[in-house]
């Protein structure tokens, strides 16, 4: 088993953008089998169903790796 604390983890966060911290699905074991919703995915979501007919205009995908 590798060691957590010692570990350099990217995009480990549930949101999904880079940090160097820890987050809570790592500190306890009881989260460590959830899997997160991305808050940026979900809200793109709600935003395309209220506007159906601009649902392909935005990408939180091209958002969250356009700088890589």
């Amino acid at each position: 088993m590798v060691d957590k604390k010692s570990s350099t983890k990217t995009f480990d966060h549930p949101e999904q953008y880079k940090t160097e911290k820890e987050s809570l699905f790592d500190k306890y074991e009881s989260e460590q089998n959830v899997d997160p919703i991305p808050m940026e995915d979900l809200n793109e979501k709600m935003q395309d169903e209220k506007d159906k007919h601009k649902s392909k205009d935005t990408s939180s995908s091209e958002k969250k790796y356009k700088n890589e």
